[in-house]
């Protein structure tokens, strides 16, 4: 049986159990540089959802992205992380639930995924819980901002959620140079003019459908 990875409870736990530990789930930076480097710039605005104690940011940061934000739902990690990280005193570490952005429309140039929506869709409610994840992460976005998702599992299993009617966005499928043979899938989405009003127009549908 799956461990519940959607309740904060579970990431509570493990975090206070992995103390002074890091553990990159899915790809690392090694794998996803050449995509990233593709689209931002080091003065580029990066948001990390669900940033775990993965070594992602710190490597981006010593690879000369320093305006990065990293939050985590788990208060344990997020002060673990910073304490980790004191001497990058540009990155920042926040408690946010991933559902709730505390962030500026229109704010990133980024907002990178690595295995948050997995998670999300193994806890309680799971297709609203992404639904709302997916309008935070496109609203905080810039028009042309990209939302690189790095998912385990095959590619169509999380279109229905990247397709959604109050998403406005182009979805592409870049290689990784994966040696595993387990599949991790990676999507970016590009938000479009006109997204902010497609949202609003049609979220009351997409909550109503999955608020039930």
């Amino acid at each position: 049986m799956l461990p519940n990875y959607g309740n904060p409870e579970y990431w509570k736990k493990l975090y206070e159990e992995q103390q002074g530990k890091t553990y990159d789930w899915l790809e690392g930076y090694k794998t996803l540089k050449p995509i990233i480097k593709t689209l931002i710039n080091p003065t580029s605005k990066i948001l990390i959802l669900g940033c775990g104690n993965a070594e992602l940011s710190e490597e981006m940061y010593l690879d000369g992205f320093h305006n990065i934000e990293n939050i985590d739902i788990s208060e344990a990690v997020i002060q673990q992380m910073a304490s980790r990280c004191h001497h990058m005193p540009e990155m920042k570490w926040k408690i946010m639930d991933v559902r709730d952005l505390e962030y500026p429309s229109n704010f990133f140039d980024i907002a990178i995924d690595k295995g948050t929506i997995d998670a999300l869709l193994c806890g309680t409610n799971s297709y609203l819980s992404v639904a709302r994840m997916t309008k935070e992460v496109q609203r905080v976005l810039k028009v042309g901002g990209v939302y690189m998702v790095v998912s385990l599992g095959v590619c169509d299993s999380k279109l229905e959620h990247l397709e959604s009617k109050h998403l406005y966005w182009e979805t592409y499928y870049p290689d990784i140079d994966e040696e595993s043979d387990i599949v991790h899938d990676v999507y970016l989405c590009k938000k479009k003019e006109g997204a902010d009003k497609v949202c609003e127009d049609n979220w009351h549908e997409i909550e109503a459908k999955f608020n039930r």
